[in-house]
């Protein structure tokens, strides 16, 4: 329920006019960014620097046979494997500073001064608080439209979590549990919310999401919660 919830998909009713894909250690991102580029002719910008996911990008390649140098910002490491998967190089721009889905909205929006219609990829289990610092940074572009589309729904299975029962490992099912309980406690108004740092507006969770949330917190009290 909580991975559900995270992974927001919006339905894609209207034509897009740029990707946006943040870097993370979900490889399965790559595709669905390059086929969005396909379906809607659109250039893609890849944001993301060196942050808390990059040694998980890198550990991701090597599980998956991939030769990768290491220390590199995880947009520099997308933009070549969209390159491998077909995207012309003229059409994949980079913005290499951040290290936050919070950074990944504030610098993005330096690079665009035109409303557009912008589809957002993310880890699934930081889409909706992506999506959340994003509305933030657009506020003052109004005509701006923002689509999420999470490159996957979580398959948890009894060893690992993947995009399904036959695909590769993205998270153990520890990590995969601590993501979970983190980043609900993120988007608390109290943690990143207008009581907290106040990098997002305020977000309403779903109560059934909030139970679930409670149950598997005090379940496993020792996950990490922390800012």
């Amino acid at each position: 329920m909580i991975a559900r919830y995270l992974a927001r998909r919006d339905p894609i009713e209207q034509p897009v006019d740029r990707v946006v894909l943040m870097g993370s250690a979900v490889l399965e991102s790559i595709e669905v960014a390059a086929e969005a580029h396909r379906v809607y002719g659109v250039p893609i910008l890849v944001s993301g620097g060196i942050g808390h996911s990059t040694s998980f990008l890198e550990e991701a390649l090597r599980r998956r046979g991939v030769e990768a140098a290491t220390g590199r910002p995880e947009s520099h490491v997308f933009r070549d494997l969209l390159i491998s998967a077909g995207v012309a190089p003229e059409d994949v721009a980079v913005e290499d500073r951040s290290t936050n889905c919070g950074e990944n909205a504030a610098f993005t929006r330096e690079l665009i001064s035109t409303p557009q219609t912008l589809l957002l990829i993310q880890d699934p289990t930081m889409q909706r608080r992506t999506h959340a610092c994003f509305e933030r940074s657009f506020a003052d572009l109004p005509g701006t439209t923002l689509i999420s589309r999470a490159p996957l729904i979580p398959w948890i299975g009894p060893d690992r979590v993947s995009a399904g029962p036959d695909a590769p490992e993205i998270w153990t099912r520890d990590r995969f549990r601590s993501l979970l309980i983190g980043e609900i406690h993120r988007l608390s108004p109290d943690v990143y919310g207008p009581r907290g740092r106040d990098f997002i507006d305020h977000v309403d969770i779903p109560t059934e999401v909030l139970a679930a949330y409670n149950r598997l917190a005090a379940a496993y009290p020792a996950s990490d919660r922390h800012p």
